[in-house]
Protein backbone atom coordinates (compact mmCIF):
# COMPACT_ATOMS: atom_id res chain seq x y z
CA UNK A 1 0.00 0.00 0.00
CA UNK A 2 1.18 3.01 -0.72
CA UNK A 3 1.54 6.28 1.80
CA UNK A 4 1.25 9.75 2.24
CA UNK A 5 2.44 12.21 5.06
CA UNK A 6 0.19 15.59 5.55
CA UNK A 7 2.06 17.97 7.38
CA UNK A 8 -0.73 20.31 9.06
CA UNK A 9 -3.89 19.58 9.72
CA UNK A 10 -5.67 22.55 7.91
CA UNK A 11 -8.32 22.42 5.63
CA UNK A 12 -6.18 21.81 2.59
CA UNK A 13 -4.32 19.40 4.40
CA UNK A 14 -6.69 17.29 5.78
CA UNK A 15 -9.20 17.22 2.09
CA UNK A 16 -5.43 15.91 0.53
CA UNK A 17 -4.96 13.32 2.85
CA UNK A 18 -8.98 12.16 2.80
CA UNK A 19 -8.75 12.39 -1.17
CA UNK A 20 -5.66 9.98 -1.07
CA UNK A 21 -6.81 8.04 1.63
CA UNK A 22 -9.60 7.22 -1.05
CA UNK A 23 -7.34 6.31 -3.37
CA UNK A 24 -6.41 3.52 -1.52
CA UNK A 25 -3.11 5.30 0.19
CA UNK A 26 -1.95 5.17 4.13
CA UNK A 27 -2.53 8.35 5.30
CA UNK A 28 -0.77 10.23 8.24
CA UNK A 29 -1.45 13.48 9.31
CA UNK A 30 1.04 15.22 11.40
CA UNK A 31 -0.54 18.97 13.48
CA UNK A 32 1.70 21.43 15.47
CA UNK A 33 -1.72 22.60 17.17
CA UNK A 34 -4.05 20.28 19.75
CA UNK A 35 -6.69 20.94 17.20
CA UNK A 36 -7.79 20.55 13.95
CA UNK A 37 -8.40 23.47 11.10
CA UNK A 38 -5.42 25.46 11.12
CA UNK A 39 -6.90 28.69 10.52
CA UNK A 40 -10.23 27.58 10.87
CA UNK A 41 -10.73 27.90 14.89
CA UNK A 42 -13.10 28.39 17.12
CA UNK A 43 -12.93 30.37 20.55
CA UNK A 44 -15.74 29.80 23.43
CA UNK A 45 -15.61 32.14 27.02
CA UNK A 46 -17.73 32.93 29.68
CA UNK A 47 -20.94 31.83 26.87
CA UNK A 48 -19.67 33.22 24.06
CA UNK A 49 -18.87 31.56 21.20
CA UNK A 50 -16.51 32.68 17.82
CA UNK A 51 -15.31 31.49 14.72
CA UNK A 52 -11.66 32.49 14.97
CA UNK A 53 -10.95 32.39 10.90
CA UNK A 54 -13.16 32.06 8.13
CA UNK A 55 -16.89 33.56 8.94
CA UNK A 56 -18.27 33.47 4.92
CA UNK A 57 -18.57 30.33 2.75
CA UNK A 58 -19.19 31.12 -0.87
CA UNK A 59 -19.54 28.16 -3.48
CA UNK A 60 -20.56 25.35 -0.94
CA UNK A 61 -21.13 23.29 -3.87
CA UNK A 62 -17.29 22.72 -3.86
CA UNK A 63 -17.55 21.48 -0.01
CA UNK A 64 -20.93 19.13 -0.74
CA UNK A 65 -18.74 17.76 -4.48
CA UNK A 66 -15.74 16.99 -1.87
CA UNK A 67 -18.28 14.82 0.23
CA UNK A 68 -19.98 13.32 -2.38
CA UNK A 69 -16.15 12.43 -4.04
CA UNK A 70 -15.85 10.43 -0.65
CA UNK A 71 -19.45 9.02 -0.95
CA UNK A 72 -21.06 10.90 1.91
CA UNK A 73 -23.51 13.26 2.13
CA UNK A 74 -22.40 16.91 3.32
CA UNK A 75 -26.08 16.94 4.89
CA UNK A 76 -25.35 14.38 7.60
CA UNK A 77 -22.47 16.30 8.58
CA UNK A 78 -23.12 20.13 7.44
CA UNK A 79 -25.97 21.91 7.56
CA UNK A 80 -25.84 25.05 5.22
CA UNK A 81 -28.04 28.12 5.67
CA UNK A 82 -27.73 30.68 2.82
CA UNK A 83 -28.29 34.58 4.21
CA UNK A 84 -30.34 36.94 3.37
CA UNK A 85 -27.67 39.48 3.10
CA UNK A 86 -23.65 39.01 2.71
CA UNK A 87 -22.81 42.23 4.34
CA UNK A 88 -23.86 45.83 5.50
CA UNK A 89 -22.37 48.58 4.47
CA UNK A 90 -21.75 51.88 6.61
CA UNK A 91 -19.97 55.64 6.03
CA UNK A 92 -19.28 58.18 8.16
CA UNK A 93 -21.59 60.25 6.73
CA UNK A 94 -24.83 58.22 7.04
CA UNK A 95 -24.68 55.98 4.35
CA UNK A 96 -25.99 52.83 4.99
CA UNK A 97 -26.00 49.81 1.90
CA UNK A 98 -27.43 46.24 2.10
CA UNK A 99 -25.87 43.90 -0.52
CA UNK A 100 -28.47 41.45 -0.81
CA UNK A 101 -28.10 37.71 -2.42
CA UNK A 102 -31.41 38.17 -3.92
CA UNK A 103 -30.62 40.05 -7.32
CA UNK A 104 -33.94 41.79 -7.47
CA UNK A 105 -33.91 43.24 -3.55
CA UNK A 106 -30.20 44.34 -4.45
CA UNK A 107 -30.92 46.44 -7.78
CA UNK A 108 -33.43 47.85 -5.71
CA UNK A 109 -31.15 49.13 -2.89
CA UNK A 110 -28.63 49.73 -5.33
CA UNK A 111 -31.03 51.99 -7.58
CA UNK A 112 -32.50 54.01 -3.73
CA UNK A 113 -28.81 54.21 -2.56
CA UNK A 114 -26.94 55.11 -5.65
CA UNK A 115 -29.00 56.22 -8.61
CA UNK A 116 -30.49 53.85 -11.60
CA UNK A 117 -27.73 54.64 -13.31
CA UNK A 118 -25.22 52.92 -10.77
CA UNK A 119 -27.56 50.22 -10.98
CA UNK A 120 -27.30 49.08 -14.67
CA UNK A 121 -23.71 49.66 -14.11
CA UNK A 122 -23.43 47.19 -11.32
CA UNK A 123 -24.67 44.24 -13.56
CA UNK A 124 -22.01 45.31 -16.31
CA UNK A 125 -19.35 44.87 -13.83
CA UNK A 126 -20.69 41.68 -12.83
CA UNK A 127 -20.74 40.77 -16.45
CA UNK A 128 -16.72 41.48 -16.80
CA UNK A 129 -16.40 39.36 -13.32
CA UNK A 130 -18.29 36.89 -14.88
CA UNK A 131 -15.58 36.90 -18.31
CA UNK A 132 -12.74 36.04 -15.75
CA UNK A 133 -14.67 33.25 -14.31
CA UNK A 134 -15.99 31.35 -17.62
CA UNK A 135 -12.10 31.19 -18.33
CA UNK A 136 -10.54 30.52 -15.80
CA UNK A 137 -12.74 28.21 -13.72
CA UNK A 138 -11.43 24.66 -15.15
CA UNK A 139 -8.48 25.68 -16.22
CA UNK A 140 -7.23 27.61 -13.23
CA UNK A 141 -9.69 26.91 -10.39
CA UNK A 142 -10.18 23.73 -10.79
CA UNK A 143 -6.46 22.10 -12.21
CA UNK A 144 -2.63 22.76 -11.48
CA UNK A 145 -1.64 25.96 -12.69
CA UNK A 146 0.23 25.45 -15.79
CA UNK A 147 0.69 28.41 -18.63
CA UNK A 148 -0.17 25.92 -21.35
CA UNK A 149 -3.69 25.52 -19.81
CA UNK A 150 -4.47 28.74 -20.93
CA UNK A 151 -2.39 28.64 -24.20
CA UNK A 152 -5.61 27.89 -26.32
CA UNK A 153 -7.44 29.17 -28.40
CA UNK A 154 -10.39 31.31 -26.53
CA UNK A 155 -7.41 31.44 -23.56
CA UNK A 156 -5.04 33.49 -25.83
CA UNK A 157 -7.82 35.55 -27.35
CA UNK A 158 -8.34 36.51 -23.83
CA UNK A 159 -5.11 36.75 -23.05
CA UNK A 160 -5.26 40.44 -22.74
CA UNK A 161 -7.41 40.66 -19.89
CA UNK A 162 -4.96 38.85 -17.78
CA UNK A 163 -1.88 40.48 -18.58
CA UNK A 164 -3.61 44.21 -19.09
CA UNK A 165 -1.91 45.97 -16.06
CA UNK A 166 -5.65 46.97 -14.84
CA UNK A 167 -5.89 46.47 -11.12
CA UNK A 168 -9.13 46.29 -9.45
CA UNK A 169 -9.36 49.94 -8.92
CA UNK A 170 -9.21 50.54 -12.44
CA UNK A 171 -12.37 48.23 -13.07
CA UNK A 172 -14.09 50.13 -10.06
CA UNK A 173 -13.33 53.20 -12.01
CA UNK A 174 -14.27 52.14 -15.60
CA UNK A 175 -17.73 51.01 -14.34
CA UNK A 176 -18.75 53.53 -11.56
CA UNK A 177 -18.69 57.02 -10.46
CA UNK A 178 -19.74 56.59 -7.09
CA UNK A 179 -16.72 56.61 -4.81
CA UNK A 180 -18.67 54.45 -1.92
CA UNK A 181 -19.82 51.85 -4.73
CA UNK A 182 -15.92 51.68 -6.09
CA UNK A 183 -14.85 51.61 -2.59
CA UNK A 184 -17.21 47.91 -2.07
CA UNK A 185 -16.15 46.75 -5.63
CA UNK A 186 -12.39 47.30 -4.35
CA UNK A 187 -13.16 45.65 -0.98
CA UNK A 188 -13.13 42.47 -2.53
CA UNK A 189 -9.18 42.27 -3.11
CA UNK A 190 -8.72 42.11 0.94
CA UNK A 191 -9.87 38.67 0.50
CA UNK A 192 -7.16 37.51 -0.76
CA UNK A 193 -5.16 40.01 1.73
CA UNK A 194 -4.39 42.20 -1.37
CA UNK A 195 -4.79 46.07 -2.29
CA UNK A 196 -7.20 46.65 -4.56
CA UNK A 197 -5.02 49.84 -5.97
CA UNK A 198 -2.76 46.95 -6.91
CA UNK A 199 -4.12 43.65 -7.24
CA UNK A 200 -4.76 42.39 -11.51
CA UNK A 201 -8.00 43.09 -12.53
CA UNK A 202 -8.52 39.61 -13.06
CA UNK A 203 -9.91 39.45 -8.90
CA UNK A 204 -12.70 41.32 -9.98
CA UNK A 205 -13.52 37.45 -9.95
CA UNK A 206 -14.73 37.78 -6.28
CA UNK A 207 -17.58 39.97 -6.50
CA UNK A 208 -19.16 37.80 -9.26
CA UNK A 209 -18.81 34.99 -7.92
CA UNK A 210 -19.60 35.92 -4.22
CA UNK A 211 -22.95 37.35 -5.70
CA UNK A 212 -23.32 34.46 -8.14
CA UNK A 213 -23.44 31.13 -5.52
CA UNK A 214 -24.25 33.68 -2.70
CA UNK A 215 -23.21 34.09 0.64
CA UNK A 216 -23.73 31.10 3.48
CA UNK A 217 -23.54 30.13 7.18
CA UNK A 218 -23.05 26.85 8.27
CA UNK A 219 -25.31 25.73 11.28
CA UNK A 220 -23.08 25.90 14.56
CA UNK A 221 -20.48 28.17 13.10
CA UNK A 222 -18.01 27.70 10.02
CA UNK A 223 -15.81 25.59 12.61
CA UNK A 224 -18.49 22.72 12.26
CA UNK A 225 -16.71 22.52 8.65
CA UNK A 226 -13.30 21.55 10.24
CA UNK A 227 -14.97 18.95 12.82
CA UNK A 228 -16.61 17.43 10.04
CA UNK A 229 -13.37 17.16 8.36
CA UNK A 230 -12.30 15.19 11.50
CA UNK A 231 -14.88 13.10 11.83
CA UNK A 232 -14.13 11.70 8.28
CA UNK A 233 -10.58 11.50 9.01
CA UNK A 234 -11.26 9.00 11.57
CA UNK A 235 -14.09 7.15 9.22
CA UNK A 236 -11.71 6.59 6.72
CA UNK A 237 -8.75 5.64 9.19
CA UNK A 238 -6.31 8.69 8.81
CA UNK A 239 -4.54 9.07 11.50
CA UNK A 240 -4.05 12.91 12.78
CA UNK A 241 -1.38 13.25 14.98
CA UNK A 242 -1.72 16.31 17.60
CA UNK A 243 1.17 18.68 19.05
CA UNK A 244 3.99 17.38 16.33
CA UNK A 245 5.59 20.21 14.49
CA UNK A 246 7.56 19.80 11.28
CA UNK A 247 10.83 21.46 12.34
CA UNK A 248 12.95 19.18 9.81
CA UNK A 249 13.57 17.24 6.88
CA UNK A 250 16.48 14.96 4.89
CA UNK A 251 16.44 14.05 1.65
CA UNK A 252 18.36 13.23 -1.35
CA UNK A 253 18.89 15.34 -4.38
CA UNK A 254 15.33 14.71 -5.85
CA UNK A 255 13.61 13.38 -2.97
CA UNK A 256 12.57 13.87 1.13
CA UNK A 257 13.52 10.67 2.61
CA UNK A 258 13.03 11.46 6.17
CA UNK A 259 10.59 14.24 8.37
CA UNK A 260 11.47 15.50 11.88
CA UNK A 261 8.62 16.60 14.08
CA UNK A 262 8.96 17.96 17.51
CA UNK A 263 6.24 17.72 20.07
CA UNK A 264 4.99 19.63 22.82
CA UNK A 265 8.10 18.70 25.22
CA UNK A 266 10.62 19.31 22.75
CA UNK A 267 11.39 15.92 21.60
CA UNK A 268 12.07 15.03 18.04
CA UNK A 269 10.14 12.51 16.21
CA UNK A 270 11.97 11.06 12.78
CA UNK A 271 8.97 10.06 10.07
CA UNK A 272 10.58 7.67 7.11
CA UNK A 273 8.74 5.34 4.94
CA UNK A 274 6.18 7.10 3.21
CA UNK A 275 5.81 7.51 -0.26
CA UNK A 276 4.67 11.19 -1.04
CA UNK A 277 4.60 14.51 1.25
CA UNK A 278 2.18 16.77 1.29
CA UNK A 279 2.71 20.22 3.14
CA UNK A 280 -0.33 22.15 4.66
CA UNK A 281 2.50 25.55 5.22
CA UNK A 282 5.16 26.27 3.30
CA UNK A 283 7.52 28.19 5.33
CA UNK A 284 10.18 25.72 6.69
CA UNK A 285 13.12 27.07 5.51
CA UNK A 286 14.89 24.94 2.52
CA UNK A 287 11.11 23.56 1.33
CA UNK A 288 10.47 26.37 -1.15
CA UNK A 289 12.99 28.02 -3.65
CA UNK A 290 16.21 29.30 -1.78
CA UNK A 291 14.80 33.09 -2.30
CA UNK A 292 11.29 32.41 -1.24
CA UNK A 293 11.59 33.57 2.34
CA UNK A 294 13.43 37.18 1.28
CA UNK A 295 10.36 37.85 -0.95
CA UNK A 296 9.48 41.28 -0.02
CA UNK A 297 5.38 41.40 -1.30
CA UNK A 298 3.64 39.22 1.31
CA UNK A 299 -0.13 39.60 1.66
CA UNK A 300 -1.80 41.33 4.68
CA UNK A 301 -2.36 40.10 7.96
CA UNK A 302 -4.98 40.64 10.48
CA UNK A 303 -5.77 42.09 13.71
CA UNK A 304 -8.82 40.59 15.63
CA UNK A 305 -10.58 41.35 18.56
CA UNK A 306 -13.09 38.62 20.23
CA UNK A 307 -15.77 40.92 21.77
CA UNK A 308 -18.22 39.67 23.81
CA UNK A 309 -20.91 42.39 24.04
CA UNK A 310 -23.28 42.85 26.78
CA UNK A 311 -25.85 44.29 24.60
CA UNK A 312 -27.91 43.85 21.43
CA UNK A 313 -27.31 46.17 18.75
CA UNK A 314 -30.20 46.07 16.11
CA UNK A 315 -28.67 48.25 13.51
CA UNK A 316 -25.61 45.26 13.04
CA UNK A 317 -26.22 42.82 10.41
CA UNK A 318 -24.64 39.16 10.30
CA UNK A 319 -21.68 40.93 8.53
CA UNK A 320 -21.19 44.40 8.30
CA UNK A 321 -18.17 46.70 7.11
CA UNK A 322 -17.51 50.10 8.27
CA UNK A 323 -15.10 51.98 5.62
CA UNK A 324 -12.56 53.86 6.35
CA UNK A 325 -12.70 57.94 4.91
CA UNK A 326 -9.52 57.41 2.89
CA UNK A 327 -9.24 53.93 1.60
CA UNK A 328 -6.52 54.60 -0.94
CA UNK A 329 -4.19 56.31 2.28
CA UNK A 330 -5.08 53.37 3.63
CA UNK A 331 -3.77 50.76 2.02
CA UNK A 332 -0.99 53.13 1.17
CA UNK A 333 -0.55 52.32 4.87
CA UNK A 334 -1.05 48.72 4.98
CA UNK A 335 1.55 47.99 1.59
CA UNK A 336 4.15 51.06 1.15
CA UNK A 337 4.55 52.13 4.45
CA UNK A 338 3.75 48.73 6.34
CA UNK A 339 1.86 50.47 9.42
CA UNK A 340 -1.30 49.77 10.77
CA UNK A 341 -3.69 52.04 9.34
CA UNK A 342 -4.96 55.07 11.91
CA UNK A 343 -7.88 55.43 9.92
CA UNK A 344 -9.20 51.73 9.20
CA UNK A 345 -11.72 49.55 7.40
CA UNK A 346 -13.46 47.90 10.24
CA UNK A 347 -15.22 44.08 9.26
CA UNK A 348 -17.43 43.33 12.21
CA UNK A 349 -19.54 39.76 12.06
CA UNK A 350 -21.86 38.95 14.68
CA UNK A 351 -23.12 35.29 14.34
CA UNK A 352 -25.16 34.99 17.17
CA UNK A 353 -27.64 37.35 14.84
CA UNK A 354 -28.70 34.07 12.87
CA UNK A 355 -27.88 31.69 16.25
CA UNK A 356 -28.88 33.29 19.74
CA UNK A 357 -27.51 30.76 21.25
CA UNK A 358 -23.60 31.74 20.70
CA UNK A 359 -23.79 34.58 23.19
CA UNK A 360 -26.04 34.70 26.88
CA UNK A 361 -29.32 36.54 25.93
CA UNK A 362 -29.50 39.93 25.22
CA UNK A 363 -25.83 40.25 23.89
CA UNK A 364 -23.46 39.88 20.83
CA UNK A 365 -20.45 37.83 20.13
CA UNK A 366 -18.47 40.09 17.77
CA UNK A 367 -15.48 39.13 15.74
CA UNK A 368 -13.93 42.28 14.67
CA UNK A 369 -10.76 42.38 11.92
CA UNK A 370 -8.82 44.87 10.74
CA UNK A 371 -5.96 44.45 7.97
CA UNK A 372 -3.27 45.32 8.78
CA UNK A 373 0.84 44.93 7.13
CA UNK A 374 2.75 41.69 8.08
CA UNK A 375 5.24 41.31 9.93
CA UNK A 376 8.64 43.65 9.66
CA UNK A 377 11.80 44.00 12.00
CA UNK A 378 10.05 47.08 13.02
CA UNK A 379 7.16 45.59 13.86
CA UNK A 380 6.41 45.55 17.60
CA UNK A 381 3.09 43.22 18.50
CA UNK A 382 3.96 43.26 21.69
CA UNK A 383 0.61 43.29 24.48
CA UNK A 384 1.19 47.18 24.91
CA UNK A 385 0.94 47.58 21.12
CA UNK A 386 -1.39 45.81 20.83
CA UNK A 387 -3.81 46.88 23.68
CA UNK A 388 -3.33 50.18 22.34
CA UNK A 389 -4.04 49.16 18.72
CA UNK A 390 -7.39 47.43 19.53
CA UNK A 391 -8.67 51.13 21.96
CA UNK A 392 -8.13 52.80 18.31
CA UNK A 393 -10.50 50.28 16.73
CA UNK A 394 -13.06 50.66 19.05
CA UNK A 395 -12.52 54.41 19.25
CA UNK A 396 -13.10 54.13 15.31
CA UNK A 397 -16.32 52.25 16.01
CA UNK A 398 -17.73 54.67 18.25
CA UNK A 399 -17.26 57.52 15.44
CA UNK A 400 -20.25 55.74 13.99
CA UNK A 401 -22.73 56.61 16.60
CA UNK A 402 -25.75 56.30 14.45
CA UNK A 403 -25.04 52.94 14.24
CA UNK A 404 -24.33 52.22 17.87
CA UNK A 405 -26.20 55.36 19.63
CA UNK A 406 -23.70 55.53 22.00
CA UNK A 407 -19.96 54.52 23.36
CA UNK A 408 -19.53 50.37 22.48
CA UNK A 409 -16.38 50.52 25.04
CA UNK A 410 -18.87 50.24 28.25
CA UNK A 411 -21.09 47.33 26.64
CA UNK A 412 -17.82 45.13 26.50
CA UNK A 413 -17.67 42.13 28.88
CA UNK A 414 -14.24 41.39 27.51
CA UNK A 415 -11.89 41.55 24.89
CA UNK A 416 -9.02 38.98 22.99
CA UNK A 417 -6.82 39.79 20.56
CA UNK A 418 -5.22 38.05 17.99
CA UNK A 419 -2.24 40.01 16.01
CA UNK A 420 0.04 38.84 13.33
CA UNK A 421 2.48 37.58 15.86
CA UNK A 422 -0.27 34.87 16.60
CA UNK A 423 -0.69 34.34 13.17
CA UNK A 424 3.09 33.72 12.68
CA UNK A 425 3.83 31.61 15.78
CA UNK A 426 0.41 29.41 15.76
CA UNK A 427 0.02 28.84 11.92
CA UNK A 428 3.45 29.13 10.66
CA UNK A 429 2.40 32.35 8.61
CA UNK A 430 4.87 33.69 6.73
CA UNK A 431 5.68 37.21 8.59
CA UNK A 432 2.13 37.02 9.99
CA UNK A 433 0.68 37.28 6.54
CA UNK A 434 -2.42 35.55 6.31
CA UNK A 435 -2.12 34.38 2.65
CA UNK A 436 1.11 34.40 2.15
CA UNK A 437 2.86 36.21 -1.26
CA UNK A 438 0.33 38.67 -2.08
CA UNK A 439 -1.49 39.35 -5.42
CA UNK A 440 -0.83 42.73 -6.10
CA UNK A 441 0.55 42.13 -9.06
CA UNK A 442 1.16 39.16 -12.05
CA UNK A 443 4.57 38.82 -10.73
CA UNK A 444 4.56 37.72 -7.14
CA UNK A 445 0.87 36.07 -8.67
CA UNK A 446 3.42 33.92 -10.77
CA UNK A 447 5.44 33.51 -7.89
CA UNK A 448 3.51 31.88 -5.15
CA UNK A 449 3.76 28.32 -4.70
CA UNK A 450 2.38 25.48 -6.81
CA UNK A 451 0.84 22.52 -5.82
CA UNK A 452 3.84 20.66 -7.03
CA UNK A 453 7.43 21.04 -5.49
CA UNK A 454 10.04 22.25 -8.06
CA UNK A 455 12.71 20.75 -5.85
CA UNK A 456 11.21 17.32 -4.38
CA UNK A 457 9.69 14.97 -6.62
CA UNK A 458 7.21 13.29 -3.54
CA UNK A 459 6.55 16.90 -2.05
CA UNK A 460 3.51 19.17 -2.76
CA UNK A 461 1.77 22.11 -1.16
CA UNK A 462 -1.78 22.50 -0.19
CA UNK A 463 -3.85 25.10 1.50
CA UNK A 464 -4.62 28.70 1.11
CA UNK A 465 -0.51 29.77 0.38
CA UNK A 466 -0.44 27.88 -2.92
CA UNK A 467 -2.87 27.83 -5.64
CA UNK A 468 -5.77 28.43 -6.24
CA UNK A 469 -5.65 30.72 -3.54
CA UNK A 470 -6.69 31.60 0.10
CA UNK A 471 -10.87 30.63 1.12
CA UNK A 472 -12.69 27.82 2.44
CA UNK A 473 -13.61 26.61 -1.05
CA UNK A 474 -10.23 26.94 -3.03
CA UNK A 475 -8.82 25.58 -0.33
CA UNK A 476 -10.82 22.44 -0.54
CA UNK A 477 -10.07 22.60 -4.29
CA UNK A 478 -6.76 22.66 -3.43
CA UNK A 479 -6.09 19.54 -1.15
CA UNK A 480 -8.22 17.84 -4.39
CA UNK A 481 -5.66 19.07 -6.75
CA UNK A 482 -2.68 17.58 -4.47
CA UNK A 483 -4.24 14.17 -4.11
CA UNK A 484 -4.77 13.79 -7.70
CA UNK A 485 -1.00 15.26 -8.63
CA UNK A 486 0.67 12.57 -5.96
CA UNK A 487 -0.90 9.75 -7.09
CA UNK A 488 -0.25 10.44 -10.60
CA UNK A 489 3.28 10.84 -9.56
CA UNK A 490 3.86 6.79 -8.35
Amino acid sequence: MKKAIVCGAGIGGMVSALSLSAKGYDVRIFEKNDYAGGKMGELKRDGYRFDTGPSLITMPHVIKDMFKSLGRNSEDYLQFEKLESSCRYFWNDGTVFEWYSDHEKLKKELTDVFGKTESDNFDRCLDYGKKFYELSNETFLEGEFRLRNFITTEGLKNATKFISGRSMNDVANKFFKDPKLKQMINRFATYNGSSPYLAPQFFSIIPYTEHKFGPWYVKGGIYRIAEALRKLCKEFGVQINFGMELTGYESTSSKISNLIFTDTDGEKHEVGDFDQVISNFTSLPGLMQDDYLTDDDWSSSGFILFLGMKKEFTSVAHHNIFFSDNYEREFIDIFEKKIPATDMTIYLSTTSKNEPEEAPANCENWFVLVNVPYMTDESAWNNQAKEKYADVIIEKLERFNYVFEGSIRDQIQFREIFSPLEFRDKYGSEFGSIYGLSSNSLYTLMKRPKNRSPKFKNLFFAGGNTHPGGGVPLCFLSGKIVADLASETD
